[in-house]
């Protein structure tokens, strides 16, 4: 028994690194059946904005209007990708005053990823943006959650009102 516990150790010590070195998917024979090249489920085209679920209503903004982990996507907002921050957030205005919710909720993520577009040193990724329009349109964002299109738009009016240098940025 004595000499057998050194033969059981210096196995396992042995098939350790094997064992760990052991990476990538879980079906490395392929994509499961069903699924694209990809590993996409047919409709969902990774990249496109067109997987599937769609819809125009905003979603997954708060617990409240949270119905499912997988959040839909909504249409791309009417100024294209590239638009100033004051237009996406027009947009917004224009897509609530609409009944377009979830485009609505689009333009304002844009609006503020356009704002949050920066260089951080690379000891500093836990910084916290304190910009007053990245936490106005975060309001906006939550009002939309929340149901509440007219404190939405209220909100935007009040950015867009403001005349922030951030307004400008693309």
């Amino acid at each position: 028994m004595r000499r057998l516990k050194p033969l059981i150790l210096s196995a396992l010590l042995l098939a350790a690194p094997a064992a760990l070195a052991q990476t990538g998917p879980l079906t490395s024979s392929g994509p499961l059946p069903g699924q694209g090249p990809n590993g996409a489920l047919p409709g969902n085209d990774i990249g496109t904005r067109s997987s599937l679920p769609l819809s125009p209503k905003a979603s997954n903004i708060t617990p409240a209007d949270t119905t499912s982990t997988i959040a839909p996507t909504p249409p791309e907002p009417s100024v294209g990708p590239d638009a100033a921050v004051s237009a996406l957030l027009t947009s917004a205005n224009q897509s609530i005053a609409s009944g377009q919710t979830g485009t609505a909720e689009e333009a304002l993520e844009q609006a503020e990823t356009q704002i949050l577009q920066r260089s951080v040193p690379q000891t500093q990724t836990d910084y916290t943006s304190t910009d007053p329009v990245v936490a106005q349109i975060a309001q906006a964002r939550q009002a939309l959650g929340n149901n509440d299109t007219a404190g939405a738009t209220q909100m935007i009016n009040q950015i867009l009102a403001s005349g922030a240098p951030e307004l400008n940025a693309n």
